[in-house]
C-alpha cells in the first residue's frame, strides 16, 4: 500500500506533504528519519473518517502509531473587491486548508489577493484554517485602479484610470487628458509621497497632476526674473528704459 500524502491532526505522526514513491515509508519519531515500516495493525474508522496504523520502524525497531484522517470539505465565503464593486463568492476547500494574508488565487478567471481574514471574534489573524474562517476578503490585483487629481490654479477635478499593475509612472511625465496637457507632480502610495521619483501602478493610490505653464507664461516668468536680477526692479525703471531707448534711437 501507499500512505496518503497527508496525516491527521489528532495524534500519531504527521506524514510530510510530498510525493512518496516508496511503499510503507513514513517518518519515524524515534530515529527522526524517513524509513520503511512494517504494518502491525490497521484500523479503519467508521464513516470513512480515516485509518489508524500501528507500525514498526525497520531502521530502529521503534513501534509507533500513524493516524490518517479524511479531509472534510467546507464552504468558505469570500468578498471579492473589484474597484467599487464587491462580489460575493464561495469556494469549497478541505477543512485543513490554510489561508494567509497576502496569498494570491484565481477566481472568475481573475487574480485576487487576500487582504483580511474574518472570524467570529475581534481578532485579526494573519493565518487561519478554513474551518475557522467566517469570511475571506480579497482585492483584484491583475488590474490596477488609480485615482488622479488634476489642478489648475483654484480649479481641480478627479478621475480614475485602469492600467496593468506593472506599469511605471514617473514624476514630471507629460500626460494628455481631454485634449489638454498635464504634468505629473506627485505620486502617492497611501503611506508616502514622492515629487521626483517613480512608482509601479500596483503601489499607487493617487496621482497628482498640474497644468504646465504655456510658452507665453514661461516667457513672462523669464522676463520678470531678468527684471529682478541684481536689484534691477526699482521705482521709475520703465520710464528710465523708455528714455534710454529714445536717446539711442535719436
Amino acid at each position: 500500500m501507499k500512505y496518503p500524502l497527508w496525516a491527521g491532526r489528532y495524534g500519531g505522526v504527521d506524514v510530510d506533504d510530498e510525493v512518496e514513491e516508496l511503499d510503507h515509508v513514513t517518518r519515524c519519531p524515534s530515529c527522526n528519519t524517513r524509513q520503511a515500516h512494517e504494518i502491525l495493525k490497521e484500523k479503519q474508522l467508521k464513516n470513512d473518517a480515516g485509518v489508524d496504523y500501528l507500525l514498526r520502524c525497520e531502521g530502529c525497531s521503534n513501534i509507533h502509531t500513524v493516524i490518517f484522517r479524511s479531509k472534510k470539505p467546507v464552504l468558505v465565503k469570500f468578498t471579492l473587491s473589484d474597484g467599487a464593486d464587491s462580489i460575493p463568492y464561495e469556494i469549497e476547500v478541505d477543512d485543513d486548508e490554510i489561508f494567509v494574508l497576502g496569498d494570491e488565487f484565481e477566481a472568475n478567471d481573475l487574480l485576487w489577493r487576500i487582504t483580511r481574514l474574518e472570524t467570529d471574534g475581534d481578532a485579526k489573524p494573519r493565518v487561519l484554517e478554513a474551518g475557522k474562517v467566517k469570511r475571506v476578503w480579497a482585492t483584484r490585483i491583475d488590474l490596477a485602479r488609480i485615482k488622479r487629481t488634476f489642478s489648475d490654479g483654484d480649479i481641480s477635478f478627479s478621475d480614475t484610470i485602469e492600467v496593468e499593475p506593472e506599469k511605471m509612472f514617473s514624476c514630471g511625465t507629460i500626460v494628455k487628458h481631454r485634449g489638454e496637457t498635464w504634468r505629473i507632480r506627485a505620486l502617492h502610495s497611501g503611506t508616502a509621497r514622492t515629487l521626483t521619483g517613480k512608482m509601479e501602478a500596483r503601489n499607487i493610490r493617487r496621482i497628482f497632476l498640474h497644468r504646465p505653464p504655456t510658452p507665453e507664461e514661461i516667457a513672462e516668468r523669464k522676463k520678470l526674473e531678468r527684471g529682478n536680477w541684481k536689484g534691477q526692479d526699482f521705482p521709475g525703471r520703465e520710464e528710465h528704459q523708455a528714455k534710454w531707448h529714445g536717446d539711442n534711437d535719436g
